[in-house]
């Protein structure tokens, strides 16, 4: 019943989205902003190392995840929908897995589309694409939990436009250092380290989900 009704909330969430796909236009244009505007700020050549390319990448999804999963809250509150949620038995577990589900179908899509046009936009040349595939999915998965988590706690703060990247970034320190690494490994050539690197994304992303769903159904209010 719990799953079904998660399904439920993640399924209106993304009918939500293909109906008016303001989320994942907002989340793709602020990504190729960034990764075009940090560019030209350390410049081409910098750029294009491999290690400050997917940095510079990852921080943009981060940033783009934490629009995402706000706008997602938020349109429930614009809705009044909140409260007819959480009312319902297990209302708060539902709430909390279908947004989780559907902002990392977002940020699956979102990271995808930020992967080819970083590698379109600063030339780079890829030696391990099915590596840095298998990271890129694995780094969609780890964004979302503490991201969603953040949101949920922040919930009725007026200032958590504010609140949530300040609490979410820090906290998101350990998945971006992994992800940044295994893409450095995978567009290097050391398929080794790429794998490495993506067991202790996972690792990382297990236990946020975890925290997430032990902390965030709670916090919902």
């Amino acid at each position: 019943m719990r799953l079904a009704r998660a399904r439920l909330v993640a399924g209106r969430e993304l009918r939500a989205e293909r109906a008016q796909p303001d989320g994942l236009a907002a989340a793709l244009g602020l990504v190729a902003i960034l990764v075009f505007t940090e560019s030209l700020l350390v410049g081409p050549a910098v750029a294009a190392a491999p290690g400050i390319a997917a940095a510079l990448l990852w921080i943009a999804l981060a940033l783009a995840t934490i629009l995402a999963v706000t706008r997602s809250f938020d349109r429930e509150l614009e809705d009044d929908a909140l409260e007819a949620l959480l009312v319902l038995p297990d209302g708060r577990d539902a709430l909390y897995a279908g947004k989780l589900i559907a902002a990392t179908l977002l940020l699956l899509v979102v990271a995808l589309g930020g992967t080819a046009l970083t590698i379109y936009l600063l030339d780079l040349e890829v030696a391990l694409p099915f590596h840095l595939l298998l990271v890129t999915l694995v780094g969609a998965l780890a964004l979302p939990p503490l991201v969603t988590l953040y949101v949920a706690v922040s919930l009725r703060l007026r200032a958590r436009a504010l609140v949530v990247p300040l609490l979410a970034l820090p906290a998101l320190l350990p998945q971006l250092i992994a992800v940044s690494a295994g893409v450095t490994a995978a567009i290097a050539g050391d398929g080794g380290a790429s794998l490495a690197w993506c067991g202790l994304l996972f690792a990382a992303a297990l236990a946020s989900a975890i925290a997430g769903f032990t902390i965030g159904p709670a916090a919902i209010e």
